[in-house]
């Protein structure tokens, strides 16, 4: 057998079935960037944490549909799984904002539809709008409605274009009227 150290992520994760205790080294190996990457994804260190836990609880119970193929290694599906579990965790983050409930929903064109709502209803269907939506355009309007970020701190932050900015946030706006329209 060889040394742990010269396995592969994916022998690991394969053996690790059978002795649980060889999926620390994937953790070992993976802790670190992982915690980096949630970081920059949620801006909050006790979430990223949660987010890193939840994810290798993922990738341990999800270990036998991984299987490797040219152009997918474990850590691109690892990495895929992080980022998915971070989108979630901002989305719920999003949903538990006390600023929900303050939403001007005129800005997104749907006041009509949500104002015989109660608080509480309002920000269920505001979650439930905001995760129908592509999590690129929903960290949009997270960014620009729930942080009040400005179109060039937004850009600075996910590293686009203004421009991309302005129709990204446009896009997003008209998709959740469309959605908002469609479920009301």
């Amino acid at each position: 057998m060889k040394p742990t150290s010269q396995l592969s992520d994916a022998k690991i994760l394969e053996d690790s079935q059978d002795y649980p205790w060889m999926f620390g080294m994937l953790i070992d190996r993976y802790q670190e960037a992982f915690l980096r990457k949630g970081l920059y994804i949620l801006r909050s260190r006790d979430i990223a944490e949660d987010a890193v836990q939840d994810t290798f609880i993922k990738i341990y119970k999800n270990a036998r549909k991984f299987s490797e193929r040219q152009g997918a290694s474990f850590q691109s599906w690892a990495y895929k799984i992080l980022i998915n579990t971070c989108y979630d965790y901002a989305s719920q983050k999003i949903m538990s904002s006390n600023r929900i409930k303050l939403m001007d929903f005129s800005d997104l064109d749907v006041s009509g539809g949500v104002e015989f709502f109660s608080d509480k209803e309002q920000t269920s269907f505001v979650r439930s709008v905001l995760v129908r939506l592509p999590q690129r355009l929903s960290r949009l309007l997270f960014l620009y409605f729930f942080e009040d970020k400005s179109y060039e701190e937004i850009a600075s932050l996910e590293h686009i274009s203004l421009s991309a900015v302005r129709s990204g946030l446009y896009r997003a706006r008209r998709q959740f009227k469309y959605l908002a329209l469609k479920m009301i």
